[in-house]
């Protein structure tokens, strides 16, 4: 026996509402009896059907659920429906009859069930279509079941070719992938070799693929596939294409060189379409030179060129701002390189003189690490090392200790008491050393206070109505120094609110003693519900405070029975409670007080001044806290050197005065900063240490970190004082130059570099004979000095061996210039061989803290 196989669909359900006593009723009449018992008819039928060509197929088609033996105009009838035009339609069956003169269909109908399945005997191409079944009840009410058959075909495009879509960067696109194949084939994205953007991973399931904002590496070829598990599956190919300005990039935004050689500046370009690169020095375009070479490159990998501008051999003039530049149909670019001269390192940046840390947090885990700031620019890039009290640090040795990447920075993990000291850091490289200023890491301690060993910090006190009182405070210790404040604790039901001290009739001098002007039932911390508390902070944690002692305070009525507060006729005369001393000395450029606080009833009023009248006061620097009882000079100059006087008055008695004289006190302050100078060989150098002080400055010069002496014999280098002249610089004069300037009061301390250009070869020619002019001048004044010199000595009976040593030396540099006098008028121009001096490695000095 032959098996065949059948096509058999799962069968869709229609429910038949309306339906009552076996015959179909209305709307209305459906909803009268919806509550009642009877089953409603159901239609069931086929739904989409996919087979293959020769296969037998079967479409069902059924009432169930009710008895329609009492319904005579009841039938089913299927029919085969033109899409395209429906009068076209052709009926099939009708009932268990075949309505067409045809053996391509059979009606398949049970006996006593009211189901009517269509078969196609053979499955051909003719055949896909939609088939209607039509359930008929009577009275114009039928209803429809629409069953779509089709061949099973494996999903495809209706072309392979691969598709170039260009956009723009910025745009938003959408890309939509509907393949043909029955059944419908499902659909997913991919980007060969690389993420799918936005959606991430590999594949996407979706026929419409969304891009909201195409960037320029969502470039790439993406495949779409289409899969209903027959054949293999399709694929479409679309290959993006995204368009973008140009982006520059450069290896280095400042190159260094020296002059007379060879270097080269160097962009790549990215961008689709191509761009037009050109170069530019100080915005005027580089056409091209005997001095300069212009090479573009093609990237095969990706979309860009590299271009590279060499110039051939450096001269003075071709130092400065480079840029190159792109520009295509979407946009342009521009990037800058500085062409600068190789120098030696300069402190740029560093931590502040002192570094504090807390060596109890330090043994968190949480902690974080100690850093000790240092940064330095030069060229070539400078290396770091560090020393610890005068001595080497060997950092690599101490796993606790690191260099930060990038920079000279020291990190100290979970520093101790054996890290305490004076650090310094020294950026060095072929040129010079540079060293910083000194850093000193120390840590931190509790606030402890003069009252702990007392059994308690409360204390209960009692104060007359309307009389001045005084507050003291325990004294606190720390470092850095504590100061003090006072505060009313204020109970809350949630919370206790502190509220600082501080109005016309109370405030707190420097000390932490706290002054009432007089007493009232405010001050009553029993009535009022407060108390009183002394706190200490420190400048490393400001807002952490520590209490000092707690106050209760008593308002009673004066002991003398004269109540001043309740009698308008008897009142307290000002008089003075704190105020400073008679002469104060005060530190220029910083934040500077005067005090005057007097008690009295009522309120006394006080008004400053400066007794020469130079000032009016209070001014935008020069103002005034605390109700007028402090004279707070923001920024302290010199000229504020002088007598001021507070005036105070209360309307009782005589008017009051107090007179303080002011000194200023100035560490030395550059004036302006040591300037970092570029020049030709034989240039005369002059740097500049000027000070401003109020006290006498000492000035010592350092170059690459060693002491400068000015008894050092140097014909060259001359040390006057704030002044350092270098005459006839060259090569070996390349360094890093500091100067400290120190006295009683303080320090200052900077730093400059020092380049010497060789002179260009264009120029050696032509200047060789004034050169050589300039040369003769100064042998013949050394040849004097040696003649004079030897006089001196031969005068003498007892030659010492220094007189000795100072004869030869100069001999020896006498016998260098008339050589180099020699190679000259033969060369026709000289250059000098250079050698920079030894960097200092273990005899660099700090600057005089």
């Amino acid at each position: 026996m032959t098996l065949r196989k059948v096509v058999l669909a799962t069968a869709c359900v229609l429910a038949v509402v309306g339906w009552s006593s076996g015959v179909p009723m209305t709307k209305g009449e459906a909803q009268e009896g919806q509550n009642k018992t009877e089953a409603h008819p159901k239609i069931t039928y086929s739904k989409e059907t996919i087979t293959k060509v020769d296969e037998r197929v079967k479409l069902d088609c059924a009432v169930e659920g009710v008895d329609l033996s009492g319904v005579n105009d009841f039938s089913v009838s299927w029919s085969k429906i033109d899409t395209e035009n429906p009068i076209n339609s052709m009926p099939i069956s009708n009932g268990e009859r075949i309505l067409l003169f045809s053996n391509k269909y059979e009606l398949d109908h049970p006996k006593n069930t009211h189901r009517y399945s269509l078969v196609i005997k053979t499955m051909t191409e003719e055949d896909v279509g939609l088939y209607r079944c039509t359930v008929d009840f009577g009275d114009s009410q039928r209803i429809n079941a629409d069953v779509p058959v089709s061949l099973q075909s494996a999903p495809y495009f209706t072309d392979n070719i691969t598709k170039t879509l260009t956009v723009t960067e910025g745009d938003s696109i959408s890309i939509d992938c509907q393949p043909g194949g029955s059944p419908k084939p499902d659909v997913y994205w991919e980007r060969l070799n690389d993420e799918l953007p936005y959606f991430g991973g590999r594949f996407f399931k979706s026929n419409q693929m969304d891009l909201p904002l195409v960037q320029k590496d969502h470039r790439g070829l993406y495949v779409c596939y289409a899969d209903n598990g027959i054949g293999e599956p399709a694929t479409s190919r679309i290959q993006l294409e995204v368009q973008f300005a140009p982006d520059i990039t450069v290896p280095a935004s400042r190159v260094f060189t020296t002059t007379n050689e060879e270097v080269q500046l160097e962009c790549t370009v990215s961008s689709f379409p191509s761009a037009d690169v050109s170069w530019y020095k100080d915005d005027e375009p580089i056409l091209g030179a005997a001095n300069t070479r212009i090479l573009t490159t093609d990237l095969k990998e990706e979309f860009g060129v590299q271009s590279t501008l060499t110039v051939v051999s450096v001269t003075s003039e071709d130092l400065g701002q480079y840029s190159c530049r792109a520009e295509n149909t979407v946009g342009k670019e521009e990037k800058s390189i500085q062409l600068t001269i190789k120098s030696p390192p300069m402190i740029v940046k560093q931590s502040r003189k002192e570094v504090l840390y807390d060596l109890q947090e330090t043994k968190s885990r949480s902690a974080l690490p100690v850093v000790l700031e240092c940064e330095a620019d030069g060229a070539p890039t400078p290396n770091y090392r560090w020393t610890k009290d005068g001595e080497a640090l060997a950092w690599q040795a101490d796993p606790r200790l690191s260099l930060e990447e990038d920079t000279g920075s020291l990190v100290i993990s979970q520093p101790g008491m054996e890290d305490n000291g004076m650090y310094q850091c020294f950026a060095y490289n072929d040129l010079g050393t540079a060293a910083s200023d000194p850093i000193y890491l120390l840590n931190v301690s509790s606030i402890y206070f003069s009252n702990d060993d007392e059994p308690s910090d409360t204390y209960n006190l009692v104060a007359e109505l309307g009389r001045p009182y005084k507050l003291s405070c325990p004294k606190a210790f720390a470092f850095p120094e504590p100061a003090l404040t006072w505060v009313r604790a204020i109970d809350h039901p949630e919370n206790i609110e502190l509220e600082f001290v501080k109005d016309e009739r109370v405030v707190t001098d420097p000390n932490g003693d706290l002054w009432f002007t007089h007493v009232t039932h405010e001050d009553d911390t029993a009535e009022q519900g407060f108390e009183f508390m002394c706190l200490a902070n420190t400048p490393f944690r400001p807002y952490d405070y520590s209490i000092a002692s707690i106050v209760h305070i008593k308002v009673k009525d004066p002991e003398d029975g004269t109540h001043n507060l309740k009698e308008d006729m008897v009142n307290v005369e000002s008089f003075p409670m704190f105020t400073s001393a008679e002469e104060v000395t005060f530190k220029a450029g910083e934040e500077n007080t005067l005090w005057c606080i007097y008690g009295g009833e009522p309120v006394p009023e006080i008004i400053w001044k400066r007794v020469d009248d130079v000032v009016t006061l209070p001014n935008t620097r020069v103002t005034t806290k605390n109700h007028g009882r402090t004279l707070v000079f923001a920024d302290t100059q010199l000229e504020d050197a002088g007598e001021y006087a507070c005036t105070v008055h209360n309307g009782v008695g005589k008017e009051k005065s107090s007179v303080m004289r002011v000194t200023v006190e100035q560490a030395p302050v550059f004036r302006e900063p040591i300037s970092s100078q570029t020049v030709h060989e034989g240039a005369t150098v002059t740097f500049t240490c000027d000070t401003n002080s109020t006290t006498d400055v000492v000035y010592t010069w350092m170059l690459n970190g060693r002491r400068l002496s000015p008894r050092d014999r140097h014909l060259r280098r001359t040390i006057e004082g704030p002044r350092l002249v270098i005459a006839g610089v060259s090569a070996t004069d390349v360094g890093n130059y500091a100067c400290n300037a120190s006295s009683p009061l303080g320090y200052a301390y900077g730093q400059a570099v020092l380049n010497v250009l060789p002179l260009d070869r264009q120029m050696s020619g032509g200047q060789s004979c004034h050169q050589l002019e300039d040369l003769r001048v100064e042998v013949s004044q050394l040849r004097e000095a040696v003649m004079e010199l030897q006089s001196v000595v031969l005068g003498q009976h007892n030659v010492t061996q220094h007189t000795l040593e100072a004869v030869v030396a100069i001999n020896k540099e006498l016998t260098v210039s008339r050589a180099s006098t020699q190679q000259q008028e033969a060369q026709g121009s000289g250059k000098e061989e250079t050698q920079q001096e030894e960097e200092a490695t273990t005899t660099t000095e700090a600057p005089a803290a």
